[in-house]
């Protein structure tokens, strides 16, 4: 096992020095684990819970009042062959609106999850949907109705061939790997994992040419280090591989355990020649309450004002893990529930 840590410390410390640009293709949340389908479905994995998050992210407010996305997720975890082995199901709904442009994006997630020696558990996840994008046509401008330098709506705006909607649908996989031992047996969790979105490579044109998404590939990595004196620090890193373009996130979690039930999360992680984003998070028994804020480093800042970006996450769960006669899923020898390696946010 010391093996496989000092491989996730090598990973975490080339993300740090060795950073490419991203021209970011798929919409992002910097609470990646708030919305686990999009990040990777198999995340649902290291879920003992019925669980539903809901999650607001708002960005460029002063531009065309910017980027407003909503998304709902929901987990549902089924345990069989006396716990030993576990089914998840997963839903995610996404509403994206900047200006006169939006898009709905609806999927169902369905992992299976298997102990592949004591304490290591692996996950495979299958994902379809289905998405919605639109334009609202009414709310552009053209160059044929300013006439006379004057600007007139009723003006037509001889642009023909253009799609008000598209639609079409979404595949997409999700592979994890979950270390977690009890306290007792280890201050140390682990996790690491691969999805890749877009398999179907589905054309998005409004104009009914050729215009495959690229396939996108996220990897996630991550150590938890099990304090004694009520602190556990989590290091992780994220990357997202698309169309020839490449996002590093390197970033830290710190959690002060007030008791079994409450726990205080702050967080921090750096998106290359993007964002430094912050997080302040807040868990007691079935409920969660997060918020987030992006501070931009590009060169985005000396062009747009209130680039920055506000997130706010809040979901509710119930128990099930003491449905498992296994402690590999959630619980310890003695009943308790066991450290997820996976932060909330």
């Amino acid at each position: 096992m010391k093996k496989i840590y000092i491989l996730f410390l090598n990973l975490l410390l080339f993300n740090l020095f060795n950073q490419a640009e991203l021209v970011a293709q798929d919409m992002r949340f910097s609470q990646s684990y708030s919305n686990p389908l999009r990040i990777n479905p198999a995340i649902m994995g290291v879920n003992t819970d019925i669980k539903a998050i809901l999650n607001y992210r708002s960005q460029f407010a002063a531009i065309d009042n910017g980027y407003k996305t909503f998304s709902f997720t929901g987990m549902y975890p089924l345990f069989f062959n006396e716990g030993k082995s576990k089914l998840d199901i997963g839903a995610s709904i996404i509403n994206d609106k900047m200006g006169a442009f939006k898009v709905f994006d609806a999927a169902l997630a369905i992992d299976y999850n298997q102990e592949i020696a004591p304490n290591n558990i692996l996950t495979l996840a299958l994902m379809g949907g289905f998405v919605q994008q639109s334009v609202d046509i009414s709310k552009q401008t053209f160059d044929y109705q300013y006439v006379m330098g004057a600007y007139n709506a009723s003006n037509p705006s001889n642009e023909f061939g253009l799609n008000k909607s598209e639609n079409h649908p979404e595949l997409g996989f999700g592979l994890m790997w979950f270390y977690n031992p009890s306290r007792e047996k280890s201050k140390l969790n682990a996790y690491a994992g691969i999805a890749g979105y877009h398999l179907n490579k589905p054309n998005e044109s409004f104009l009914g040419e050729d215009a495959a998404t690229p396939l996108r590939f996220a990897y996630q990595g991550g150590i938890k280090i099990l304090g004694d004196n009520k602190i556990d620090v989590s290091p992780n890193f994220r990357m997202n591989s698309q169309g020839g373009n490449l996002e590093t996130a390197t970033g830290v979690y710190v959690d002060y355990r007030f008791n079994e039930q409450a726990k205080l999360v702050i967080g921090a992680w750096y998106r290359t020649h993007d964002a430094i984003a912050f997080l302040v998070g807040f868990e007691h028994k079935n409920f969660t309450l997060g918020y987030s804020y992006d501070m931009v480093n590009s060169n985005l800042k000396n062009v747009a004002v209130q680039a920055n970006a506000h997130e706010i996450t809040l979901s509710f769960k119930l128990s099930r893990a003491s449905k498992s006669k296994s402690a590999s899923f959630g619980m310890d020898e003695a009943g308790n529930p066991r450290s997820s390696p996976i932060s909330s946010f």
